[in-house]
């Protein structure tokens, strides 16, 4: 008999997370023992889920008097789900690494449970970071959904195609991708790099909660019991659709697992898996720019990857909207929103910024406020800066350097424009693909350019592309263009809900604009 270690969340009333996975699993006979994450009596979409919390350390104990009991060696399975802080996926991925030295055979399943569509991330960010970092790495099988896949890998899923290209990006050997973009039904897909498949069923509207935590469970019960991936595949998406179908005809609010627990064993509908769909594409654009002498430089990148990335100078900044590429969102090394009173280190988002970037900050500009902005030399900008408060702070003659560029998007942008036109930085942005380490030098400097450039092709930018000769209209606009490039990185964490927003609560201006910068 087999046996899984469960690590995740467990309700009372509600058939989500442990209470869902541990009844399939053991109907398909497999031994568990579970470690909560924390008690819940309810799922929280209910109202208040009446929350038990169970900390790292109690999480570990737990653990140990499951070690103590010499059962390590036998457990063939590990699942991992829900986590409400960083602290229990350190000690989740120490028992991984406890479990696989007493069975270096064992089965890693990581069901990376941390947002979906429409809202995005419903756990913190660092706890989404903590499973991407910690967890993933760990895993043989992943079990994400579509908006999670495209979260961890940091490439859009809109289709069959692009979401075995992002399942590949994980470097994970098999996904199990549920929930992928289709127009009438349910798609689910196994993608390693010997072979995918892909199996549809039926798109049932208001579907209780707990699916993916069942169809993880069902997908490593029946490999655990020797069925090829295929099978697997077939035969967990068969349950699941023949649950919900009861689901729906009950109108259960609840996984109706009881009622249907001979379907989780042997199911009566059958969907025949197929090899995923080669969807032709549209590419999808989005840019990142930074300001330069004379203009700007714009770094488009196509998404899906159909198109190699392209820059283009431009005279204006919102020429950018009328490029060939017309790009879905904008990300650009400006101020965006600007204080009715000057403060000292500027605008929440700029001193959030600074936080990150250790000796990189001040890279991060104080914005003026928007009195100063629209005065016409920097002797005038000093005293408007100074006349909106008490204390205001001088500002820097390369603050007002840029004022030209500032007020050019300034002039108008709109809230519903920033639903296209966001700011970032692309300090913070090569903090964040350095995973939290700020570049040691400047980006003036030899050393500073080759660990930017070095950077970006950890994301994806192409060797050949950062070569790119940057003599443009404007001159040599090499440093602008690395930017840029880095620019063009947030926007695609942009599209897919994927980026850090700095603060997390962004304040607005006096017209409206959000002031925060993403990365």
């Amino acid at each position: 008999m087999k046996t899984v270690l469960l690590i995740t969340s467990q309700a009372a009333s509600s058939r989500v997370g442990a209470s869902a996975s541990m009844f399939a699993l053991q109907r398909l006979g497999v031994e568990v023992i579970t470690l909560p994450t924390v008690l819940m009596g309810r799922h929280p979409g209910w109202g208040d889920p009446g929350l038990v919390d169970i900390d790292a350390d109690g999480l570990s104990r737990m653990f140990l008097a499951v070690q103590d009991q010499g059962v390590l060696s036998k457990i063939d399975a590990v699942i991992t789900g829900y986590f409400r802080s960083t602290r229990q996926i350190t000690a989740a991925a120490a028992m991984i690494d406890y479990v696989r030295a007493a069975k270096p055979d064992v089965m890693i399943v990581v069901d990376p449970v941390m947002g979906d569509e429409p809202d995005g991330l419903y756990v913190s960010d660092a706890v989404a970071e903590a499973i991407k970092r910690d967890l993933v790495p760990r895993a043989d099988i992943i079990t994400p959904n579509a908006w999670e896949l495209a979260h961890i890998s940091d490439r859009p899923v809109f289709d069959e195609s692009s979401a075995v290209e992002a399942a590949r990006a994980t470097k994970c050997p098999l996904v199990i991708a549920s929930s992928t973009p289709s127009t009438t039904q349910c798609t689910t897909l196994s993608i390693s790099e010997e072979e995918s498949w892909c199996v549809s069923s039926s798109n049932y509207k208001n579907v209780p909660r707990g699916t993916g935590d069942l169809l993880t469970a069902l997908i490593t019960a029946h490999l655990l019991n020797g069925k090829p991936v295929r099978v697997a595949l077939e035969t967990a998406v068969s349950s699941i659709d023949m649950v919900l179908g009861e689901a729906q005809r009950l109108n259960a609010k609840e996984l109706p697992l009881v009622a249907t627990q001979d379907r989780l064993v042997s199911p009566r509908t059958g969907v025949t898996a197929r090899p995923p769909l080669q969807t032709r594409r549209h590419a999808r654009w989005v840019a990142g720019m930074d300001a330069c002498p004379g203009g700007w430089v714009a770094v488009m990148v196509d998404v899906t990857g159909k198109h190699i990335p392209v820059m283009r100078p431009l005279r204006g900044f919102w020429d950018v909207l009328l490029t060939p590429e017309r790009p879905e969102i904008v990300a650009v090394d400006m101020p965006i929103g600007f204080l009715e009173k000057a403060v000292r280190g500027g605008r929440g988002c700029e001193r959030a910024a600074r936080e990150r970037l250790g000796m990189r900050k001040s890279s991060v500009f104080s914005s003026p406020s928007r009195r100063a902005l629209y005065t016409t030399n920097y002797e005038a900008a000093c005293a408007a800066n100074a006349k909106t408060a008490e204390h205001a702070p001088k500002l820097s003659q390369q603050t007002f350097a840029l004022f030209d560029k500032m007020r050019e998007i300034d002039a108008r942008i709109t809230p519903e424009l920033q639903k296209r036109i966001f700011e970032t930085h692309p300090e913070l942005c090569f903090t964040l693909i350095r995973e939290g380490e700020p570049c040691a030098h400047p980006k003036k400097t030899k050393e500073g350019e080759q660990e930017r450039v070095e950077a970006l092709q950890k994301v994806s930018f192409d060797k050949e592309f950062l070569r790119l000769e940057t003599f443009t209209p404007f001159g040599n606009v090499r440093e602008d263009f690395l930017d840029a490039c880095a620019c063009a990185w947030s926007a695609q964490r942009i599209l897919f809900n994927a980026a850090e927003v700095l603060p997390h609560e962004p304040a607005r201006d006096a017209n409206g604009l959000e002031m925060a910068i993403r990365g």
